[in-house]
């Protein structure tokens, strides 16, 4: 079953979530949620972070590269970014 929900932007550019909304997606302050803008301008929501595609790569693999650690993290932080 689908929900709309209309939420309104505040000054600060900032969305409250209504109570309904933050129970299906099990969050509560403090919470990240991972939103993803679709090529047709629609925003998917979730809880849950799109490391499936990451997932089993960490372990050792930046010694592959030839990289430490933190310029691993901040290459995978990158390619998680929305494309502009």
């Amino acid at each position: 079953m689908s929900h709309v929900y209309i939420l309104k932007i505040s000054p600060q550019g900032q969305l409250t979530l209504p109570r309904d909304l933050r129970e299906r997606l099990h969050v509560q302050p403090g919470s990240r949620i991972t939103v993803a803008v679709t090529d047709y301008g629609s925003l998917q929501i979730t809880s849950k972070p799109p490391i499936a595609k990451h997932f089993g790569t960490l372990a050792g693999l930046w010694t592959a590269k030839q990289q430490d650690a933190a310029e691993y993290s901040r290459e995978l932080r990158n390619s998680m970014q929305p494309k502009r």
